[in-house]
């Protein structure tokens, strides 16, 4: 880790962008997140843009204000999206009507997306595992 003239070590500053109520289901959103959690966030921003789902433009609108708030605190670049958590919020409830009078319920489903952005990378250390050749 690299030292500040000072002798101090670096520390790591976290910023929480928040979207609520987005009309579009959690596992349309969470599709997308998988995809881009624990990279730098323009490249991220930059992989969302060139996606083919609709889930994109809440993802891409609360990534782009968390840069934002990031810019106005001073933090220095790069940042990294630490998590991405994508709640459900409510159901807005409609009935549709089918035949011989009765109706079917219809749910149209809500996000919460809470994006945590920080400015050192998420060390994530990979182990493989040996297998023994027992004979």
């Amino acid at each position: 880790m690299p030292l500040k003239e000072n002798n101090q070590k670096r520390t790591s500053r976290e910023i929480t962008s928040r979207a609520r109520f987005v009309r579009t289901p959690p596992d349309k959103i969470r599709y997308l997140v998988k995809m881009v959690k624990g990279k730098e966030a323009n490249r991220a921003i930059s992989l969302l843009e060139f996606s083919p789902k609709v889930a994109r433009k809440p993802l891409i609108l609360v990534l782009k204000n968390g840069l934002s708030i990031a810019k106005d605190k001073n933090i220095d670049e790069p940042i990294y999206i630490k998590t991405i958590i994508v709640d459900e919020g409510a159901k807005l409830k409609r009935r549709r009507i089918i035949h011989r009078g009765r109706a079917t319920s219809i749910l149209k489903r809500q996000s919460h997306i809470t994006v945590v952005l920080t400015n050192q990378p998420s060390v994530k250390l990979k182990t493989k595992k040996v297998k023994e050749n027992a004979k």
